[in-house]
């Protein structure tokens, strides 16, 4: 049964592009970042990505997998650029049974 935790993250992008923290201006972004839990150790990352696209725009998933032997670690991460979305997500999955 996976659980989701919410967690939202403000980037300010610099002049080239990239985000940094504390510029002065610059474009204001924010991403929701879905913790994602107790995963069945078979979940991938495009079932991950399926789930989660069908309530907003996924910009990235990725189930955490150790580094020698590649088995998934039961948690991954879903970033949504809308935090409306990433909000909606967590209380519309939360607790869901991949089975």
């Amino acid at each position: 049964m996976a659980q989701i935790q919410v967690q939202h993250q403000s980037h300010v992008s610099g002049p080239n592009g990239v985000a940094v923290a504390n510029a002065g201006g610059g474009n204001q972004f924010v991403t929701t970042s879905l913790y994602v839990g107790d995963l069945d150790l078979n979940v991938t990352d495009s079932q991950l990505y399926d789930l989660f696209n069908q309530v907003g725009q996924v910009v990235s998933v990725r189930v955490c997998r150790d580094l020698s032997t590649r088995r998934s670690l039961g948690y991954g991460y879903v970033n949504y650029s809308n935090p409306q979305d990433g909000q909606f997500c967590a209380i519309s999955f939360c607790f869901y049974n991949f089975d």
